[in-house]
């Protein structure tokens, strides 16, 4: 792979998770038959092409990678807290776990602490993990590993890590220009997983409709009630606009299928692949379309370091 194109797939994996993110935030909680079939950048939340929590934790682990080298589960704990910005709409878990942080508390013991010691099984480890595949994906194994350690920073539930894993794995196919079904499917190790993932793959030859899909797979907030969905959309769709437009049709927790479903597709076809009229959209302040791109450029030379 020349180093262009290979440069062209990082940028598509943080900027594929950034605009399914935009793309499905006006459409948060929504049932499927609400979301139009041709989607454009609409005002939401922040204004029109803006991010949620999504991809402020996806940039604010990126930036923990490259200032420590490597995953440092105190440090990004410290760098989400310095990035949230309740604005951009955090869950309740991430929110729980951030405050215990903030007042001391290790990042390893918070992520257990806020849920009465079982740890979260939501899709914020996952929805995020783009930087973590980008920075390892010529290391299977290291990426892996990046994965279930940055996950358990806010997320100690087993199905929470898996997700995070899962997804990981998938991005980092995708990458490498290889199946992300089907290591998608190789490193999941919970039953809720696993199950759903091989139902993605009976579905890839059923073509069934993004209520279908959501039905089937789910698209809640839980880490396996999302990450199927959107690996599945991705899988499905050989285009970048059409992968993220059926994420965001299947509902419910619109803004991180898009986002997981984004990351896995952009990894696939590169930034040159997404939509010039969504990229134009997307928020440029500083920590916008710019630095994202900037920090898939450095995750690659890192990588190739």
């Amino acid at each position: 792979m020349t180093a262009d194109r290979r440069l062209d797939r990082a940028r598509g994996a943080l900027l594929g998770t950034f605009t399914g993110d935009a793309l499905g935030m006006p459409f948060e909680g929504e049932p499927p038959e609400a979301v139009p079939e041709r989607l454009e950048m609409l005002a939401a939340r922040l204004g029109r092409g803006t991010y949620t929590d999504d991809t402020q934790m996806a940039i604010a682990l990126a930036e923990s990678l490259l200032e420590r080298g490597g995953v440092d589960e105190e440090h990004l704990a410290r760098t989400f807290l310095a990035a949230y910005d309740p604005l951009r709409g955090y869950g309740s878990e991430t929110r729980a776990v951030l405050a215990l942080i903030a007042v001391g508390v290790p990042a390893a013991d918070a992520a257990l602490r806020a849920f009465a010691g079982r740890g979260s099984l939501g899709n914020g480890a996952a929805m995020r993990v783009a930087p973590v595949a980008v920075r390892y994906a010529d290391d299977p194994q290291a990426l892996l590993d990046a994965a279930k350690r940055c996950a358990g920073v806010t997320h100690a539930h087993p199905i929470g890590i898996d997700a995070a894993m899962t997804q990981a794995a998938a991005v980092g196919a995708a990458l490498r220009g290889e199946d992300p079904l089907a290591a998608a499917r190789a490193t999941a190790t919970t039953t809720e997983l696993r199950r759903r993932l091989a139902t993605a793959t009976r579905l890839l030859e059923e073509s069934p409709p993004p209520h279908a899909v959501a039905a089937a797979l789910g698209n809640g907030s839980t880490g396996h009630e999302s990450v199927p969905a959107a690996i599945y959309a991705a899988a499905a769709h050989a285009h970048f606009e059409d992968a993220v437009g059926f994420a965001v049709r299947c509902g419910g927790d619109t803004d991180t299928i898009g986002a997981m479903a984004g990351a896995i597709a952009g990894a696939r076809d590169g930034e040159t692949a997404i939509p010039a009229h969504w990229l134009d959209a997307l928020e440029d302040g500083e920590k916008g379309r710019s630095h994202v791109e900037r920090l898939a450029e450095q995750l690659i030379s890192c990588t190739c370091g």
